[in-house]
């Protein structure tokens, strides 16, 4: 500032001639004065000059509540103690004025607190160590877990990370005495097998306990035993594993009861024996890759498709000899003059094809085989993204997500349409979203049709590795193009998506897609789902919720059983029939106790309390080094001068200086 009220008053003085060459004309002080000030306030208007105001608060510890939701604990009679012990830690007065306190409860996820019912069927301790961690990155504070211990879902959370800002501690619930105990772990089986054909079956049992004790193990289905052997267990042996093969002996879902002859003293048998299904098929939806490219899009395909076993890619050239009659679908890859005798096998036998033009594909062929569309010829081609589009009718996209796909190259031509299509995705040029087509289906007389213009699906799949840590997303969607155009089913305004058979423990959803007259999405309309339970003839009515561009109804929490149902739309005569099975299996019933060791090797054994020492806990929480009142410093740069009223002053002293100047006759 200094500066610029020197360079001010240098400015005022030469202009008006108080510096440099004089002037024999009478010097009017105040015109330099004013001019001083005008060219100050520029300048300082120029510089915002500000000053540091300094406050300072005080930030409380968090103390991060940790609810375990799930039935374990009810079946550990130990739902009670919890609700008790977390209504003493909200309301203690020690515990309000020294922290902030935030409450979740946690099963598979983790949610706000907001009542516990200890109803859900899956435990994920890692999520409830690493999430509040990750939320509340940035403050001092204790997570305390309010727990039985065991896990049955997710990351082991004795491999999760502590940052240093967090103190962990756990009040384990329930009995942890070790009692003997047999119990079915995991059974590995396909979920499709061939008729006729052997399936593998590996089945894996636990011991634990000291006696020496040999007990019977069996696989049945109904009243007819399928596999039987014996097992002797120990101090040093406390594992056994079952591996034989079962035979495929009819058509449809074949359910099975795997089962272990518990102890004399065991306590809890109901892990004792394990149902699992396989899905019987009397044929394979077999798909051929047609190309004389060796390219990785290939490679993703196939990789893709037969990830549903019920699938079998088989690849050739167009110079090797091939009938596409043994092919419920063909997959043409980079179409070319090569490809014509599988274009006039196509034309006779009427074949579904999905063509995916690859790298340097003969766009002219391509457009004299395909009346229905028209690609503009170009030599050039473009990086593009997908972009979904969210009406797209054909299959259900609901749990697809496509978002920060990387760039696949296409040709930069544009199409035109002789025919209805439907588009799957459209192209993103950069940050520009068009609506010039990516992907799209099309229906031509009594076949159908899927045209990709893409080269790099290797890409996408890659992305959905990085993205979700497994492929699901992107063999999805490919599972869905196949589904859609290996079959010659007719189109329906109402199709019903669901599983042969779900396991107990697992979400249920069932989803449904309703069409107008138009075969277009119709988002108004009210489904509703009717059950009946073939063991006990229970009725049962649920509806269906909109959801995207589908319909979905959530039946998790059905018990076990064969269960028919039908879907019917009000106001329409549109219905849907069929049937599925629900596998009796819940996880949260394996474990006869609840378990302190592994906490207590993540958290060190003075951080480990259990039901009725919350006192002992608030002692450790008070006492807790981490968990002390921090005074933060909050800076805050104020402006020492309102620009508005300054610009005012620059215009009044302007003005004023204007006026006396031509009151002077100086202007």
């Amino acid at each position: 500032m200094i500066i610029a009220a020197v360079v001010s008053a240098l400015i005022a003085l030469f202009q008006y001639s108080y510096i440099g060459v004089s002037k024999n004309t009478k010097k009017k002080p105040w015109f330099a004065l004013l001019r001083f000030l005008t060219v100050f306030c520029i300048l300082s208007l120029f510089i915002a000059p500000r000053f540091d105001s300094k406050t300072y608060e005080s930030v409380l510890p968090q103390l991060v509540l940790m609810v375990d939701d799930s039935k374990s604990i009810d079946y550990l009679q130990a739902s009670s103690s919890v609700q008790k012990d977390l209504k003493y830690l909200l309301e203690n007065d020690a515990l309000i004025s020294k922290f902030e306190i935030q409450t979740f409860q946690f099963s598979d996820h983790v949610e706000l607190l907001d009542s516990l019912h200890f109803n859900k069927t899956e435990t994920d301790l890692g999520k409830a160590i690493l999430e509040p961690q990750e939320l509340f990155k940035n403050r001092n504070k204790a997570v305390v877990l309010l727990t039985d211990g065991n896990q049955t879902t997710g990351n082991s959370y004795a491999y999760s990370e502590r940052d240093d800002k967090t103190s962990l501690y756990a009040v384990i619930y329930g009995d942890t005495t070790q009692y003997p105990d047999l119990q079915i772990t995991n059974i590995n089986v396909n979920r499709y097998s061939y008729l006729n054909n052997e399936f593998p079956v590996e089945v894996f049992i636990s011991h634990q306990g000291t006696e020496n004790t040999t007990r019977s193990f069996k696989v049945t289905q109904g009243k007819n035993t399928l596999y039987q052997q014996t097992f002797s267990f120990d101090a040093n042996k406390s594992s056994a594993v079952a591996s034989f093969n079962l035979t495929s002996a009819s058509v449809g879902t074949q359910s099975m009861v795997a089962v272990i002859e518990p102890l004399s003293e065991e306590k809890n048998t109901k892990n004792n024996n394990r149902s699992f299904a396989v899905e019987v098929i009397d044929q394979q939806t077999n798909i051929l890759i047609l190309s004389d490219q060796l390219h990785p899009d290939i490679g993703t395909l196939k990789k893709a498709i037969e990830s549903n076993q019920q699938r079998k890619v088989t690849f050739k050239n167009t110079s090797d000899f091939y009938d596409l009659n043994e092919y419920n679908l063909v997959i043409m890859y980079g179409v070319s003059a090569a490809f014509e005798k599988a274009y006039r096998q196509k034309e006779q036998l009427n074949k579904n094809t999905w063509v995916i033009t690859g790298p340097d594909p003969d766009l002219v062929y391509l457009n004299a085989k395909h009346s229905s569309f028209q690609i503009e010829t170009d030599e050039e081609y473009d990086e593009v993204q997908p972009i979904l589009n969210d009406s797209y009718a054909t299959f259900n996209l609901e749990k697809l997500d496509f978002e920060d796909y990387p760039p696949v190259s296409v040709p930069f031509g544009t199409l035109i349409f002789n025919t209805n299509v439907d588009v799957l995705f459209y192209k993103q040029i950069g940050t520009i979203a068009t609506k010039q087509p990516l992907w799209f289906t099309y229906e031509a007389g009594e076949s159908k049709h899927a045209v990709t213009l893409v080269n790099g699906l290797w890409r996408w799949r890659a992305q959905s590795f990085l993205s979700n840590k497994d492929f699901k997303n992107f063999d999805d969607l490919v599972g869905s193009q196949i589904q859609y155009l290996a079959s010659n089913k007719k189109r329906n305004r109402l199709e019903v998506t669901y599983e042969t058979f779900y396991y107990q423990n697992k979400a249920i959803v069932i989803n449904a897609q309703y069409l107008d007259k138009n075969y277009e999405f119709e988002d108004n309309g009210i489904l509703n789902m009717t059950l009946s339970n073939k063991n006990n003839e229970e009725i049962i009515t649920r509806p269906f919720v909109l959801s995207g561009n589908s319909y979905k109804v959530d039946l998790s929490g059905l018990i076990d059983g064969d269960y028919t149902f039908i879907v019917k739309v009000e106001n329409d005569q549109l219905s849907r029939k069929g049937s599925f099975s629900i596998l009796e299996y819940d996880i949260e019933k394996q474990q006869a106790s609840a378990s302190d060791a592994g906490m207590k090797k993540v958290l060190g054994n003075s951080n480990v309390m259990y039901q009725g020492q919350v006192d002992q806990l608030i002692t450790r929480l008070n006492s807790d080094p981490l968990l002390q009142t921090v005074e933060r410093a909050n800076v805050k740069q104020t402006s020492l001068i309102d620009w508005k009223y300054l610009l005012g002053v620059i215009l009044l002293l302007l003005g004023l200086e204007w006026f006396l100047r031509k009151y002077n006759g100086l202007v």
